[in-house]
């Protein structure tokens, strides 16, 4: 009598005993490991930590990427009791990571100060990317349940890759995307139709808007192994719930299907497919090494196994979507940070498969990480504080304007997140992430990826008291003609006739800005006559 088939094999979903479960699973190893895996992520998160912030006043202020700087804002005027809105009294949806605001928002309603708010949020990002090397260490015992240097290699790749790390330091909520579908995963390849995971499958598109795409690939392996299908599709569409109750809010509340940077990044960029097909040919020379590596794995367990599914359809469609949508501004690969610990756990999986002994099978994971791996100085690139929006100047000069600005005065910035968080003042958003107008212009061809609209007449004609400069003043002030055709948003903002017949001739008058960076004002603001600062915050 022929033993039967495991669930997995023949599409049947029936409990499946947790990998650690088994016998001779290096449990303790597996322990060891994980402990040194998050102490290495507590240093990275740390040292980070140290680099992305400023001790001004006294008082040492933190700050998270520019872009995730605009998320807080929102969080903050949720959690003050102003609405999800970047300005008190207006709604339009300028950021695109709903539940990850809401967490924000969860952090300032506790009361935490603005200068450590940030520091909170990556404290809560270390723990999901500790709790997702956990899934991830768990995942690969499915597949090699008794192989340490399996456990090795993922752990590894794990802490050192910075399409995983990297966005988490920089407080992206990345790490959340992963860890749900990490959950998803380990649920389904061990416990079957599982409610918890179904729950963490239903909060990916929460998460991030356009996260859908992953919602497809997790289901298609849930449905690849599942006893009853009717069931498994029946959770899959209950798991989707929420996000059409998300689409219903958003439309009530903004007045959109979409949020205002899907049209602000992709309607009327002419240049998206290229930007697309670019970006994934970057992707996949990057990664070639551990991609073959993975889907030879996969393909060689898929015949055995239906949970392999999980490569191919984790990889393919983040590509199909990356692509679609014109890649992505940031010179990583951030959009694959939630399916990179998929891949890492093939091409371990496939290393201990492949090559039986011990020594041979270090070496095949030796030379897969060095090839795969983007390092030259690994931990050097994985610390390093995000330089999007030049924040490290933006602080300092939040700090002046929040020490000498009127409380009235409004500011219009192409930096939308670090002087509008830290000044709280109302602000005109140049780059239109937060305006509906701007977000449905036509973009300009060759411009940094969600930069490419900017409409000075029409932010000028609103009269905003003080103009912030995102770079050196040498930049904002010289060698620009009147409507200079250029892609750079700053650029083509400071050469418009709006700016440099009102503003440009009223820069405020104090060291650090003077030096350093630029602020503007116009003679009909109340700021003009008062326009000599004093030196402000150090």
């Amino acid at each position: 009598m022929s033993e039967k088939a495991p669930a997995w094999e023949i599409g049947e979903s029936a409990p499946i005993p947790p990998p650690h479960a088994r016998p001779g699973a290096p449990r303790l190893f597996d322990a060891v490991v994980l402990l040194a895996g998050a102490g290495v992520l507590a240093w990275l998160f740390w040292a980070n930590a140290v680099l992305a912030s400023r001790v001004i006043d006294g008082t040492r202020h933190f700050w998270l990427d520019d872009d995730m700087m605009i998320s807080m804002r929102y969080g903050r005027n949720l959690a003050d009791g102003h609405g999800l809105s970047w300005n008190p009294g207006d709604r339009v949806e300028g950021y695109t990571n709903f539940l990850w605001t809401l967490v924000m928002a969860a952090v300032h309603a506790t009361g935490v100060a603005d200068a450590r708010a940030a520091a909170v949020v990556k404290a809560i990002n270390f723990v999901l990317a500790c709790g997702s090397l956990h899934l991830a260490m768990r995942l690969v015992r499915a597949f090699a349940p008794r192989s340490r240097l399996a456990t090795l290699m993922v752990a590894t790749c794990f802490v050192t890759c910075p399409d995983v790390v990297q966005w988490s330091v920089w407080g992206f909520e990345t790490t959340l995307l992963g860890f749900l579908g990490l959950v998803f995963l380990v649920r389904v390849s061990t416990r079957g139709d599982d409610l918890p995971g179904y729950a963490a499958l239903a909060l990916i598109p929460l998460t991030r808007s356009d996260a859908t795409y992953l919602i497809v690939a997790h289901a298609t392996v849930a449905l690849a192994v599942s006893r009853d299908r009717r069931r498994t599709l029946g959770l899959v569409l209950l798991a989707l719930v929420p996000a059409a109750c998300h689409l219903a809010f958003r439309r009530t509340y903004y007045g959109a299907w979409v949020p205002n940077t899907y049209d602000l990044k992709v309607h009327l960029v002419p240049d998206v497919g290229e930007r697309g097909i670019f970006h994934a040919r970057r992707f996949v020379a990057q990664y070639a090494a551990i991609l073959t590596l993975a889907a030879g794995s996969a393909a060689m367990l898929l015949r055995r196994d239906r949970r392999a599914l999980a490569l191919f359809s984790g990889v393919l469609v983040t590509l199909a979507y990356a692509t679609l949508v014109g890649g992505d501004m940031y010179p990583g690969f951030r959009f694959y940070g939630p399916v990179m610990p998929i891949v890492f756990v093939f091409a371990a999986a496939g290393v201990v498969t492949v090559v039986r002994r011990r020594a041979g099978g270090v070496a095949w994971a030796a030379v897969m990480y060095v090839v795969s791996v983007p390092i030259f100085n690994p931990f050097g690139r994985l610390i390093a504080a995000s330089t999007n929006g030049d924040p490290d100047r933006q602080l300092q000069v939040a700090m002046v304007v929040k020490a000498n600005a009127l409380p009235g005065s409004r500011l219009a910035v192409l930096c939308a997140g670090v002087v509008p968080y830290f000044t709280r003042l109302r602000a005109l958003d140049l780059a239109g992430k937060s305006d509906r107008h701007i977000a449905r212009l036509a973009g300009v061809r060759d411009a940094i990826i969600g930069h490419s609209k900017v409409d000075p007449e029409y932010t000028l004609a609103q009269d905003p008291d003080l103009v912030v400069a995102c770079s050196h003043g040498a930049v904002a002030v010289a060698g620009l003609s009147p409507d200079a055709k250029t892609a750079d948003p700053l650029h083509r903002f400071v050469a418009s006739r709006a700016f440099q017949t009102r503003y440009l001739p009223n820069p405020i008058v104090q060291d650090y800005l003077l030096r350093e960076t630029a602020v503007f004002t116009h003679p009909g603001s109340p700021e003009y006559a008062r326009r000599a600062w004093p030196s402000g915050a150090k």
